[in-house]
């Protein structure tokens, strides 16, 4: 698909690290064959994507994420509320977002939702309590003995094992409750943690999300959880709860680390709802498997 608009490439050097000269002799053999007007830009230590990304602020260009879900995250956080279109070309390790967007978006522009948490915004799942402690162990994330692939098996294992239930103030659709249980996940999309389908069949436009509580207090109760989880049963689980709703908030006694597509984010309380139609993601599948090919995948 050739079009007039310019294409710029955010990558995320610290994603890709040892794969970055190779990506980005793709990105750029691809847009010659494709005649695409580009720019490729790479984030470092004293160049943030937040710092490079304001410069096109005043643009209508499509700009890409090449990446995980983390620099997902920070395209969309910087490009909220300007005439840019997000698009994404996955390089990450679990690359959850890419996985709806093969099921469920059409190619060329998607007008979708995104939800608001606090100051920050995310497209896909954001999660609190032990999925997030999971998502956000960089001891195990960052670490280089242990293989990309299986970082969250190994970091699941790891907070099963330490696990403790967390008790969270919730509220939603005019209800109040407080409740000691192991995990929230508020899903505007269907996929995290690497391919876990955690809400089948979610919708990116219909200005609600799914957040889904897990009310297992022990390990067992949580192991059988994921497991459920896996085969994609998690929700005839009797400790999971199933609610949809446009506003949902969470509140704890203390601090937690909560996981925004990736991202961390610290607070005492959570407020998310909904913003309908927020942004255009622009999917560009001829691109993403030239790349794909230039790569030899």
């Amino acid at each position: 698909m050739v079009t007039k608009m310019k294409h710029i490439f955010m990558i995320n050097r610290f994603s890709l690290k040892e794969r970055l000269d190779s990506y980005i002799k793709a990105i750029e053999e691809s847009a010659k064959k494709l005649k695409l007007d580009y720019k490729i830009e790479i984030n470092d230590e004293e160049n943030s994507t937040e710092d490079i990304l304001d410069t096109y602020k005043n643009k209508s260009y499509i700009i890409y994420a090449v990446g995980g879900d983390g620099i997902l995250n920070r395209v969309v956080n910087a490009i909220y509320g300007t005439k840019n279109k997000v698009a994404c070309i996955p390089a990450g390790t679990g690359n959850d977002f890419n996985r709806s967007i093969n099921e469920s978006f059409s190619n060329g522009d998607n007008v979708v939702d995104l939800i608001k948490c606090n100051n920050k915004y995310f497209v896909n799942v954001a999660c609190f309590g032990v999925d997030a402690d999971i998502a956000n162990d960089d001891k195990i994330v960052h670490n280089k003995l242990i293989p990309r692939k299986i970082q969250y098996d190994v970091s699941v294992a790891k907070h099963i094992i330490l696990y403790k239930p967390y008790t969270f103030t919730m509220k939603y659709n005019k209800e109040e409750k407080t409740s000691k249980l192991s995990l929230v996940t508020i899903c505007n999309g269907r996929y995290y943690g690497g391919g876990f389908n955690i809400n089948p069949g979610g919708l990116y436009d219909d200005g609600m999300l799914d957040a889904y509580i897990i009310y297992a207090t022990n390990r067992r109760q949580v192991m059988n959880y994921l497991l459920k989880l896996l085969k994609g049963k998690h929700k005839e689980c009797k400790h999971v709860e199933h609610i949809t709703t446009n506003k949902f908030t969470i509140s704890t006694s203390e601090e937690i680390d909560g996981n925004l597509d990736g991202e961390r984010l610290k607070s005492k309380k959570f407020e998310m709802r909904v913003i309908p139609r927020a942004i255009t993601f622009y999917n560009n599948k001829e691109l993403v498997n030239q790349i794909k090919k230039e790569l030899g995948k």
